[in-house]
């Protein structure tokens, strides 16, 4: 997702049906982050084949974690009147995967990039936004949102900025509300040679000050990796949030590993589309190499069973004194399965 400083706006114009709904989110004070001493990284367009990796991602990860969500929010989503907040939406997969299944909650998508954002929205129950990380505070009351949704963000943005994103999430969240952050692992596991080239390329694309080149042969990939601070130490560390829960999923990549593995072979060949021209051009990897790095990378990691790992890191705000929610399901079978929110 790209961060920049245009004028943000309130919301996307196809979402004018949903007449006053989400008043009640909106502030009238937007602004934009001119920050000169955070230093982005210079970010790419949000191509096709970035949007479609996106969707690629979306879809292995559905399967994978057997839903779209580990926080246990689904009697309150679907009893309705949740308010939710997905950060970092893109194309708005999953923000709008949601607003189906949950058709009486309500769901807000942000990006930076306001070109991302879903042009056509049908269903009156989500909008989407472009609104800035870096603009803090963000454009939402105290206790807005019963439950805020990351995916894949913890690259986007330098990691010195993240403790206070985090802290101002916890401010829009209400009492006993949840938040939840999905993350792959840096590292694959029982990569092949190919595959590792590919994961040391990447890592020197998410660098927030790239390395120089050297204007005629290929910067050597060894020794570099990122350092960023993973969620749960975020999570554990603000006094607020309270009950942390982490689930771990591996997931294969490769056309061993059925539909999944597939899925994700396909987000591995697209990232290097989406990569290749910053790659060859800073001169980390000469075009003739990489190309025969691709060819080769389907069978490898069908040979090596590569698979990827992802967590969710899901937490809840501490202070809610209300009244305890029960819901009583009946199964065929007369049996009853209580659920205590």
């Amino acid at each position: 997702m790209m961060i920049n400083s245009s004028t943000p706006i309130p919301e996307n114009n196809n979402n004018n049906n949903n007449g006053g709904v989400f008043s009640n989110f909106l502030k009238l004070r937007w602004r934009s982050s001119k920050d000169p001493k955070l230093h982005l990284r210079k970010t790419l367009p949000n191509t096709v084949d970035e949007i479609e990796r996106d969707w690629v991602r979306h879809s292995a990860l559905k399967m994978a974690f057997e839903g779209d969500f580990k926080a246990p929010i689904k009697r309150l989503l679907q009893a309705g009147g949740s308010e939710v907040l997905d950060i970092g939406c893109g194309a708005g997969f999953w923000t709008t995967d949601m607003s189906i299944k949950f058709p009486i909650s309500y769901f807000i998508g942000i990006d930076a990039d306001k070109n991302v954002l879903p042009s056509n929205v049908s269903q009156k129950n989500v909008i989407y936004q472009r609104v800035d990380l870096l603009d803090l505070p963000l454009p939402y009351e105290d206790a807005t949102f019963d439950y805020i949704f990351i995916r894949s963000m913890i690259d986007v943005l330098p990691d010195k900025v993240w403790e206070d994103i985090l802290t101002d999430l916890v401010r829009i969240l209400k009492k006993g509300a949840y938040i939840e952050c999905i993350e792959a692992y840096d590292n694959l596991f029982d990569a092949g040679p190919a595959m590792n080239t590919l994961t040391q390329l990447l890592n020197l694309s998410l660098q927030e000050c790239p390395l120089p080149s050297s204007p005629t042969t290929a910067t050597p990939l060894t020794g570099h990796s990122r350092s960023v601070n993973p969620w749960p130490n975020r999570i554990a560390n603000i006094h607020q949030l309270m009950g942390m829960q982490i689930y771990h999923q591996h997931t294969p990549v490769g056309i061993y590993g059925g539909v999944i593995g597939t899925l994700l072979l396909e987000y591995w060949e697209r990232t290097v589309r989406i990569y290749r021209k910053e790659w060859v051009s800073n001169k980390w990897i000469v075009e003739d190499e990489l190309n025969k790095i691709v060819d080769r990378l389907k069978d490898e990691v069908n040979e090596y069973n590569t698979h990827m790992s992802w967590y969710s890191v899901v937490a809840q705000k501490k202070g809610y004194t209300g009244p305890i929610i029960q819901f009583d399901d009946v199964d065929d079978y007369d049996g009853i399965h209580t659920t205590i929110c």
